[in-house]
């Protein structure tokens, strides 16, 4: 499959499995996709998908999988993602994403995986995160993200905290 994403497909209100991973996809994310109310897992990895992160997807309140892994995003994190609060695993590494982690993230109780790595990422880590306690995955190598890591961070099992080159924030 190439191409953009047709902007219709955000008229299936019905699916829970949106799965269009490993093609060829070019363009933006239609932020029609923000009207998927029972989606509950999204994968657009493995694309050439390419702009900005739609706010819209924070419309999605049943969705527990959020993937745009390898695509060429851009533009900022949108703080609506801070809405998805049933989202356990948000996949945003390897794009081309910048400006500071949103603070709204912290909101996602229920996240056990939040992968940032290879970015543009910049500003410090939002002390925010540190709420985040069923956190077992955090990724935010290869970003330029400066001041301190929230010492709560140092707890999650699979990070790559070694390789990030900044200190433990003091409490």
């Amino acid at each position: 499959m190439s191409g953009p994403i047709p902007p219709e497909l955000g008229n299936l209100v019905n699916v829970g499995l949106f799965s269009l991973e490993e093609n060829n996809l070019s363009g933006s994310i239609p932020p029609e996709l923000g009207n998927l109310a029972e989606v509950r897992t999204l994968y657009l990895d493995e694309n050439q998908l390419s702009g900005p992160i739609p706010p819209e997807l924070g419309n999605l309140a049943q969705l527990r999988v959020l993937d745009l892994d390898e695509n060429e995003l851009s533009g900022s994190i949108p703080p609506e993602l801070g809405n998805l609060t049933q989202l356990r695993i948000l996949f945003l590494r390897e794009n081309g994403l910048s400006g500071p982690i949103p603070s709204e993230l912290g909101n996602l109780a229920h996240l056990t995986w939040l992968y940032l790595q290879d970015n543009e990422l910049s500003g410090e880590i939002p002390s925010e995160l540190g709420n985040l306690a069923l956190l077992q995955g955090f990724t935010i190598g290869a970003n330029q993200l400066s001041g301190c890591i929230p010492v709560s961070l140092s707890r999650v099992r699979h990070n790559d905290l070694d390789f990030v080159n900044l200190p433990f924030c003091v409490d």
